[in-house]
């Protein structure tokens, strides 16, 4: 996943912003720049690329989604998709530059989906020059543009996650800024079919503050269709996180978070057994630094007692999922004052003790966005790693069950992190 609370940044960022006109699907190209380190692939160009989302996809392979910035002086929605031998060479690669003016601007995605058809949802934001919209685009399985939505609010938008539901429909959780502070939002976009055509619309499922607003910035980051039908929603607000849960007749329930121990919220998931598993990160207070924080709740919405990992620096969190032998695994990044950040991997038992914690990467900065177990028992991580030439590069990294990687000839399993 992306990682939420930068939008003020970004929006400052793209105001000096400015190029050329560009097709609203660029041709496919090679991955350029593909280097492989201890089992971590990355590529880019010479400016800062980086990798948010991956999912395993249907045919054993791993699709990849992110944001690359190109010489005309804009980022752009990046859509790699590797075989299940991660064989750059193999690779197919899209780049996607919206249509109208979001085209000439900054388009990113935070999150990616393989749909049932065997295609691709991805969501994310792009600038129109004035504001950032919420932009989600459907790719088929070859990697051509199907369909793009726009949500368009009268400030910015940026759209966290996304997620296909059982009605063939799509999900996604973001932001709203209203002119007075920023809102959670939940829209639900629709696709109707006419003569091979497909159309898809919006409309607003979730706006705590549609009718009276409380004043206060709230920022919506995740969310997932629950076995009920409903959904359950995670998001940042003034006093720490708010989990809430919607039925599928609407009504609205909104967890106890007073005793979860966190400060941030970035991810909510629903367990096999009908409860939840949240995590994100605490403030350590003054004088020190954040950490990543774990929590459950019941299927009722009780919390259950906090668990806080990291050590004397930053440590941030940002995706996790329950594993085949109902523990649970996330990636991060944790900071070495020798090093800058450490991608960060966690196998955690069904009662949130440590399985193994093992860190990855080089010299500089090295991120883990998303998570996603694979097939075979190991794990597949996406994110950003910086190098001494490149900047910022996208980032994937096959891992073993047991937390290990395999060396580039598949002959040993070489280093299981370092700095343990």
């Amino acid at each position: 996943m992306h990682f939420r609370q930068t939008y003020f940044s970004i929006f400052i960022m793209s105001l000096f912003i400015t190029s050329c006109e560009k097709l609203p699907t660029d041709p496919g190209e090679d991955l350029t720049g593909v280097e492989e380190s201890d089992g971590m692939i990355t590529w880019g160009g010479i400016y800062n690329d980086f990798g948010y989302g991956v999912f395993e996809t249907a045919d054993g392979g791993y699709a990849v989604v992110g944001s690359q910035y190109s010489t005309s002086n804009q980022e752009d929605l990046q859509l790699v998709k590797f075989d299940s031998e991660l064989d750059e060479k193999t690779a197919e690669k899209i780049i996607y530059s919206g249509t109208g003016d979001d085209s000439t601007y900054n388009s990113y995605a935070n999150d990616i989906q393989q749909t049932a058809d065997g295609g691709y949802v991805t969501v994310g934001s792009s600038f129109n020059g004035s504001n950032y919209d919420v932009q989600v685009v459907k790719f088929s399985p070859q990697l051509t543009v199907e369909w793009q939505d726009t949500i368009k609010g009268d400030y910015n938008d940026f759209g966290n996650s996304i997620q296909q539901t059982t009605d063939g429909g799509y999900v996604v959780c973001g932001t709203q800024y209203d002119g007075t502070d920023e809102d959670i939002m939940l829209w639900k976009i629709t696709v109707t079919t006419v003569d091979n055509v497909d159309t898809p619309s919006y409309t607003v499922l979730y706006n705590p503050e549609s009718v009276t607003d409380n004043n206060t910035i709230e920022y919506g980051n995740y969310v997932q269709q629950t076995s009920d039908g409903g959904y359950v929603l995670i998001a940042t607000i003034s006093t720490g996180i708010q989990v809430t849960k919607l039925t599928s007749d609407g009504t609205t329930v909104t967890f106890n978070t007073a005793d979860t121990g966190c400060d941030e919220g970035n991810i909510v998931k629903q367990l096999d057994d009908g409860s939840y598993i949240i995590i994100g990160n605490k403030e350590g207070g003054t004088g020190q630094q954040s950490e990543v924080c774990i929590n459950t709740f019941t299927s009722a919405g009780v919390a259950g007692t906090p668990i806080t990992m990291g050590g004397a620096y930053d440590d941030k969190a940002n995706s996790i999922m329950q594993t085949e032998d109902d523990g649970f695994v996330f990636t991060g990044s944790q900071y070495n004052s020798s090093t800058g950040d450490d991608l960060w991997v966690v196998k955690l038992k069904s009662n949130l003790t440590t399985d193994w914690s093992v860190l990855y990467g080089g010299s500089y900065n090295d991120n883990g966005a998303s998570i996603m177990q694979t097939d075979d028992g190991g794990y597949i991580v996406a994110g950003s790693s910086v190098s001494s030439d490149k900047q910022s590069q996208i980032m994937l990294l096959k891992i073993e069950s047991d937390g290990c990687v395999w060396s580039e000839d598949r002959s040993t399993k070489i280093s299981c992190g370092f700095g343990l």
